[in-house]
């Protein structure tokens, strides 16, 4: 009976001792195995994964919205600029024009009742009187809105900003080069001429031929 048991007390020994070398050679294979493992995985690996290039896709997508509402936000508030300007612009001008033409709807007024006076009195002389005094009221509503008639004179000295030769004429009255004769009067706006006077210029003879023999 005791011989079985020792038996079976030897093989479980050489049972354990197997197991225990198996044990070993698993956990001594056990850190290569991890470090093969993290070998094949390496952080950099992770910006292959198409996941990341979706993301920056759908971010650029995003900003690229952003920016074409932006701009279409500006394109409308600068429309409605300009639309509110063209119209503050035209107000103005407006406003502008009742001021100058109230002014003149007085001198209208007093040309009417002046017309009536001539056509019931035979004084003249009150007659041109009143025409003066309109010309001259004229003439002050004109410099009240910056418009100046040019002084045009005889023998003043001909000025090609200022004046507008339309005729020449030979005579030996005046110097060379000077208006001889106002046609039309001029005007300037602020300083600057919209519509020059136009003259008659006077012209000597004889020293354009002195200046034709000294050519």
């Amino acid at each position: 009976m005791k011989k079985p048991g020792k038996k079976e007390n030897k093989c479980s020994g050489k049972d354990e001792s197997r197991l225990d070398a198996e044990s070993s050679g698993a956990e001594r294979s056990s850190p290569s195995e991890g470090s093969s493992g993290a070998t094949e995985q390496s952080p950099g690996d992770e910006t292959e994964f198409p996941g990341a290039e979706i993301s920056a896709e759908a971010a650029c997508r995003e900003e690229n919205a952003k920016l074409r509402d932006q701009l279409s936000r500006l394109a409308a508030d600068f429309d409605n600029f300009r639309k509110r300007s063209a119209r503050q612009m035209e107000e103005n001008r407006k406003t502008m024009l009742e001021k100058v033409l109230l002014d003149f709807l007085e001198i209208s007024d007093n040309f009417e009742r002046a017309l009536k006076s001539a056509r019931s009195t035979e004084d003249m002389a009150s007659v041109m009187n009143g025409l003066e005094q309109l010309s001259r009221q004229f003439d002050s509503v004109l410099e009240k809105h910056g418009l100046e008639k040019i002084e045009c004179e005889k023998a003043v000295e001909f000025d090609p900003h200022k004046h507008e030769a339309v005729q020449h004429v030979e005579t030996f009255e005046i110097p060379d080069n000077t208006v001889f004769q106002v046609y039309k009067s001029g005007y300037a706006l602020d300083s600057k001429v919209i519509r020059p006077a136009m003259v008659a210029v006077a012209r000597n003879p004889g020293e354009e031929e002195d200046e034709k023999r000294e050519e």
